[in-house]
């Protein structure tokens, strides 16, 4: 079964570039600094709020919590629009498979798109129980975690990321849901690399980690592949045996094993200027 998905989703980027709308540049906003953070919970309560966001989305999945063949994949797309991207499934080590809802990532890239939307928005929002992405691993002894077009069934639910258009500083608005700004980090601006789809980041030029938009490049990337700007990233990661999950860039509750390309190393987190709210131990998985 061949995966046609970056083919699909390559496609789908033109589309978003030509249709997305110019903005006047008095509608642009790029802060530079970070504001003060408008979120009142504290350890307690934000421990309670990423427990009842685990509650919602394990509601919302209800038995694909583990995705058996096929039929559950496709059942996944219905429910929720999340699927293979472009790196369609391979495992990836500390992370696993991603499987995203592509409207609203091709939303927040088509935002990022240098000269045209970028910097349109100076705020983002989240939504908990409706992730941009689900973290599944394969359960399969025999799985080929490398492979982008085959998938090693069963998969289980491991975690989940909420996605946001990247404004240095402005982490995004959390709707039912309340953690420290520090819990956002970002996915770099980069492109996932044909043939294989291995991440291989891009990084504008800057004087501190997260300080630049990190829009989409006017010109072609070298090597050739699919490009994406810099995007907020939560990832959200379960806990064996407990009801609260743990932040992070990877996962640190539990052991995903997997190919490296190139992706463990591209959630970074804001330094500088640009860093939010105090390194408290809670956060990063900690």
């Amino acid at each position: 079964m061949a995966l046609r998905l970056p083919l699909l989703l390559a496609a789908a980027l033109t589309t978003a570039a030509a249709l997305a709308p110019a903005v006047a540049a008095d509608e642009i906003v790029q802060p530079d600094r970070v504001p003060v953070a408008d979120r009142q919970c504290d350890a307690g309560q934000r421990a309670a709020s990423l427990a009842a966001d685990q509650q919602r989305v394990l509601d919302r999945l209800g038995s694909l919590r583990v995705l058996h063949g096929p039929q559950d994949a496709a059942a996944l797309a219905a429910l929720g629009g999340w699927g293979p991207d472009s790196h369609g499934w391979v495992q990836y080590r500390g992370v696993g498979v991603g499987l995203l809802n592509l409207p609203r990532s091709l939303d927040i890239i088509a935002k990022g798109i240098e000269g045209v939307t970028a910097g349109s928005i100076a705020r983002d929002a989240v939504t908990s129980g409706q992730p941009t992405g689900l973290f599944y691993r394969s359960l399969n002894p025999n799985a080929v975690h490398d492979d982008p077009y085959m998938p090693s069934f069963p998969y289980e639910l491991v975690g989940w990321f909420y996605g946001a258009v990247y404004t240095p500083g402005l982490t995004p608005i959390e709707n039912g849901l309340c953690v420290f700004p520090t819990d956002w980090g970002f996915h770099e601006r980069g492109v996932h690399a044909f043939p294989t789809f291995d991440m291989v980041t891009q990084p504008p030029a800057e004087e501190w980690v997260g300080q630049d938009p990190g829009t989409i490049p006017a010109a072609l990337p070298n090597p050739p592949g699919l490009v994406h700007p810099r995007a907020w990233d939560l990832h959200v990661w379960m806990v064996p045996g407990s009801d609260t999950p743990i932040t992070g860039a990877v996962n640190t509750a539990q052991v995903v094993v997997g190919h490296d390309g190139g992706i463990p190393g591209s959630f970074p987190y804001p330094g500088g200027p640009t860093s939010v709210g105090p390194d408290l131990p809670e956060h990063h998985g900690h």
